[in-house]
């Protein structure tokens, strides 16, 4: 037998995935919720990133279907708020213990120490809060032009029909609008 009575023709090989338009933050959150105790995976979810350019001008049902529109990963609201704790326990720390040794290292006595770190971690966490509230606000700023432009997109990558079809139901079920599946580029095998 030769080696190319071996090969596998070339056939494509298809991804789909399930995508909807949700016209709420917590109403997708829901949907995302239920998609992943149904047995979706993080890395299957994906939904609407900061369209620049010419992507900008689009609907969301404009860009539903489009391949090449801007995606993001989906972080869960517990995820965020333990990313906006450490900003502000970071800027809070790091002075003190710069503040500390300082203070130490110069003979300063215990209560004059403390005085230090407290009013240096003081200044550190109003820093790390500001920097919180800023990455906070941006997220914000973004969920609300998705909203203004039809939506928040949400897509699920999908390997079975029945994954499909319990996808498509369960944004549904949260309030989506425009659901429906696609291909996406198909994939060549060898």
């Amino acid at each position: 037998m030769e080696p190319d009575d071996l090969a596998v023709p070339n056939q494509a090989l298809v991804t789909r995935e399930a995508v909807g338009i949700f016209d709420d933050e917590p109403s997708m959150q829901a949907a995302i919720d239920e998609l992943l105790t149904a047995g979706f995976g993080r890395c299957e979810l994906s939904f609407g990133g900061a369209q620049t350019g010419a992507e900008a001008s689009l609907s969301a049902r404009q860009l539903a279907d489009d391949p090449n529109a801007h995606r993001t990963n989906q972080f869960s609201p517990e995820v965020l708020g333990d990313a906006e704790g450490s900003l502000i326990g970071g800027f809070a720390v790091i002075p003190v213990l710069g503040a500390s040794w300082a203070a130490g290292a110069a003979g300063a006595g215990l209560i004059a120490t403390a005085g230090v770190a407290i009013a240096s971690g003081g200044a550190g966490a109003l820093i790390g809060l500001g920097v919180a509230y800023a990455v906070a606000r941006r997220r914000r700023q973004g969920l609300a032009t998705q909203s203004a432009h039809g939506g928040l997109l949400l897509w699920i990558r999908t390997r079975t029909v029945e994954m499909e079809e319990r996808a498509q139901a369960i944004m549904r079920r949260h309030a989506a609008h425009d659901v429906h599946s696609h291909d996406l580029l198909p994939l060549t095998s060898p």
